[in-house]
């Protein structure tokens, strides 16, 4: 990677002035020098997990994130983009693509979702992740195995009829049904879902699970596609009627499952980016929570991956942020022994990145990584790297008022 001179100083800085601390001054942003010492520090992992608050509504964040994306594709070889998205709307992207079929701007961020896919400062991912697909160059998965998600067509509309048609013609219709109130939750006070229903669900997908295996008429790579689809739908069932912790423990090992099958496609990919929350990515689960174990898809990466996998969070010193739709908050005061105080403290700069020497140097203190409240925790322990910024502010949403 070749670097301009002001970023050849900046890295070097972080080195030998502010062990693995990286800071930037680029006019409007500030965020340029800091952007090239991340993606210097980042580089050479072979799986790098880009966080973000849980409320998923911080605008500097995405944009941040946005440019790290491009720089790790064009600048350190990273060939797999991966989101906590709909593992199935994915799985038929890269069979569109396997196939020969169109695929479009509007599929893939329908694929993504509406967590991000009406942030303008999301929306300039798109196409780039697109075109770079397009020519091979990378391939794009979704971990998430949740169905129901508004506006993707395929996994809750197109992938039920797909995958009932390899039943015989009697049952067809009853499984479809079935599966589309379940989507939907399509059920009444009078008549909830119940476990029952489950049942029958559970049912239905162990017969298109046999009855897609048995199938010839399709390619070998078709049937282990609808297959896969099949067991995501399993496990996604599988959680009704559990406690909080299981169903938390069960997802996070569900998408963890999605992650390793979407490798798995791609035998000559080795370098993988993950866009998600950090409270799925940090190297472990925080269990002080209300029904969290501690166990996340982030500590199952790092059990198998070590040392070649990064978990990258974000926060902010001051700042506002969304949440849901329409909600806006202003951040919380920040402690003056804060993680981001003292990572900003003295610097006048608008971004900097604490690399995880500094991390663990700084040792236990609040921070406010997994979501927009402050935590007492030794952050070393839960991330390999945070980007603090002076100021966070909401996305601008392109969604009609």
């Amino acid at each position: 990677m070749k670097l301009s001179s002001k970023c050849v100083l900046a890295v070097l800085l972080s080195v030998v002035l502010l062990p693995h601390v990286a800071s930037s001054t680029r006019a409007g942003t500030g965020d340029d020098n800091a952007l090239a010492v991340v993606t210097h520090d980042l580089c050479h992992h072979h799986i790098v997990m880009l966080g973000e608050s849980a409320t998923h509504g911080d605008g500097h964040t995405e944009a941040f994130k946005v440019a790290l994306v491009e720089r790790l594709v064009n600048e350190c070889g990273f060939d797999s983009v991966f989101f906590e998205a709909n593992h199935d709307e994915f799985i038929n992207i890269a069979r569109r693509f396997r196939t020969g079929q169109a695929v479009s701007v509007d599929l893939v961020s329908s694929a993504i979702g509406g967590l991000w896919k009406f942030d303008r400062e999301f929306q300039p991912l798109v196409p780039f992740l697109l075109e770079k697909a397009q020519a091979g160059q990378i391939s794009l998965g979704g971990i998430d195995d949740q169905l129901s998600q508004l506006g993707q067509d395929y996994a809750n509309v197109e992938m039920v009829t797909e995958l009932t048609g390899f039943l015989p013609q009697q049952q067809r219709q009853h499984c479809s049904l079935a599966l589309h109130r379940r989507i939907y939750d399509d059920y009444t006070e009078a008549a909830p879902y119940s476990k029952s229903d489950r049942s029958q669900i559970t049912t239905c997908l162990s017969d298109m699970q046999r009855a897609v295996a048995a199938d010839r008429t399709s390619d070998l790579a078709g049937r282990e596609e609808r297959q896969e689809m099949i067991s995501a739908t399993q496990r996604w069932i599988r959680r009704d009627f559990t406690s909080r912790a299981e169903l938390i423990v069960e997802r996070e090992r569900s998408m963890f499952q999605n992650f390793e099958w979407l490798r798995r496609q791609q035998p000559r990919r080795r370098k993988v980016i993950l866009w998600a929350a950090t409270v799925h990515i940090s190297k472990q689960g925080h269990s002080k929570r209300e029904g969290h174990t501690g166990v996340n898809f982030g500590l199952f990466v790092h059990r198998k991956y070590g040392a070649r996998a990064f978990s990258l969070g974000f926060s902010a010193l001051t700042g506002s942020y969304r949440q849901g739709r329409r909600d806006f908050h202003e951040l919380p005061v920040a402690p003056s022994n804060s993680m981001e105080a003292r990572a900003l403290r003295g610097s006048g700069l608008d971004a900097v990145y604490v690399g995880a020497a500094q991390l663990g140097a700084m040792g236990t203190a609040p921070g406010a990584f997994f979501q927009h409240s402050y935590e007492t925790l030794p952050w070393a322990q839960f991330l390999d790297g945070v980007v603090v910024f002076r100021t966070e502010q909401p996305p601008s949403s392109t969604r009609a008022k």
